[in-house]
C-alpha cells in the first residue's frame, strides 16, 4: 500500500512540475478551461442569489382577500382562523378599512380625506403570502380563498407570477444547459491535450513498455496532469466569478433599492466550490483516460 500511495505521490509531483515548466502553454490551457468553467457558474451565483430576493419584492406574488363593506368582526375572525390554519399560506396580515384610508391618504397626501366622506368606502383585507410561487398552485389557492364567507373578491397578478415563475425556470434551464455542453467541451479539450502529450513522448513510452512498464503506470501522470489543469481552472474560473460578483454587485444593489430592498450577490460557498472542483476533476480524468487508452492501443498495435 505504501508503494502504491508512493507512485501516486510521485505522479502529481511530476505532473504538477511539468506544468509549471511551460508556464505559458498551459496558462493558455488554463485560461480556455477556465472560461468554460466560468461561464456556468457566473449563471449559477446570479440566479442563486437572486430567487431569494426576488420572493421578498413589494410586486411579489400576494393574494388579496377583500371582505364585503358589511363583514363584521364574527366573519374576520372566522377567515383569520381559516389562514392561521392553512397549510399553503406561508404569512398574511389584516388590513383594516380604517388603515386602509389612512395609508391612502398618507400615500397620496390627501390630508383630511376622510371627513369628506359619509362612511369609508374602502373593504377591510387580508394580504395573503402564499407558501409556493408556482403560477397553477396560486390559482388553485386564490379559487378556494374566494369562496370563504363574506369575502367579496380575491386578486393577485397571475400573469406577473407566470412570468417570475418563467424566467427563473428559463434560467435553471439555461445554467444547467451551459454546464453540459461545456462539460462535454472539457472532456474533449482534456482529451487533445493529453493525445499531443503522448505523441510528444511516444519514443519513451515505447521503450518504457519494451521494459515492462504497465500501461496503468504510463498513463498515470497524465491523468494527474488532467487533475492538476481541472483544479487550476476551477481556481481561476471561480476567481472570475468573484470578480464578475464585485462588479455587478454595486448595480444590483442600486436596483433593488427601487424596491426598497437590499440585495447583495454572493459567490459559491466552499462546499459548493468543492463540488465544483470534484467534478471538474472526473470530467479532465474521463477525458485523459479515454485519449491514454486510445494512444496506448495505437502504439502496440503498430
Amino acid at each position: 500500500m505504501k508503494h502504491f500511495l508512493f507512485l501516486h505521490l510521485q505522479s502529481a509531483r511530476q505532473a504538477l512540475h511539468k506544468i509549471l515548466r511551460q508556464p505559458f502553454g498551459s496558462l493558455l490551457n488554463l485560461l480556455m478551461l477556465s472560461v468554460a468553467l466560468a461561464l456556468p457558474l457566473s449563471l449559477y451565483v446570479g440566479i442563486n442569489s437572486l430567487q431569494g430576493w426576488l420572493g421578498k419584492l413589494t410586486a411579489s406574488p400576494q393574494i388579496s382577500l377583500f371582505m364585503e363593506t358589511s363583514a363584521e368582526e364574527a366573519d374576520i375572525a372566522a377567515v383569520d382562523r381559516t389562514l392561521r390554519g392553512h397549510p399553503r399560506v406561508a404569512r398574511y396580515h389584516f388590513v383594516s378599512k380604517a388603515q386602509a384610508l389612512t395609508d391612502l391618504e398618507k400615500r397620496n397626501a390627501l390630508t383630511g380625506l376622510a371627513e369628506g366622506l359619509e362612511g369609508n368606502p374602502l373593504p377591510d383585507a387580508f394580504i395573503v403570502e402564499p407558501r409556493d410561487a408556482e403560477p397553477q398552485a396560486l390559482e388553485m389557492l386564490q379559487k378556494e380563498l374566494s369562496g370563504l364567507p363574506m369575502v367579496e373578491s380575491a386578486q393577485f397578478d397571475a400573469d406577473w407570477a407566470k412570468r417570475l415563475y418563467s424566467l427563473l425556470e428559463l434560467g435553471r434551464h439555461l445554467t444547467w444547459l451551459l454546464a453540459g455542453v461545456l462539460g462535454v467541451a472539457l472532456v474533449l479539450i482534456t482529451h487533445n491535450t493529453i493525445r499531443m502529450q503522448i505523441l510528444a513522448r511516444r519514443e519513451e513510452i515505447e521503450v518504457s513498455k519494451l521494459i515492462g512498464a504497465t500501461d496503468s503506470f504510463i498513463r498515470r501522470p497524465f491523468l494527474y496532469h488532467a487533475v492538476w489543469q481541472a483544479v487550476l481552472a476551477t481556481l481561476i474560473a471561480w476567481g472570475l466569478t468573484e470578480w464578475l460578483v464585485a462588479i455587478a454587485g454595486p448595480a444590483v444593489s442600486q436596483f433593488a433599492q427601487l424596491y426598497n430592498e437590499h440585495v447583495d450577490l454572493h459567490g459559491l460557498r466552499p462546499a459548493e466550490l468543492l463540488g465544483v472542483m470534484a467534478v471538474s476533476a472526473l470530467l479532465a480524468m474521463l477525458g485523459a483516460r479515454l485519449a491514454a487508452d486510445h494512444q496506448l492501443r495505437q502504439i502496440e498495435s503498430s
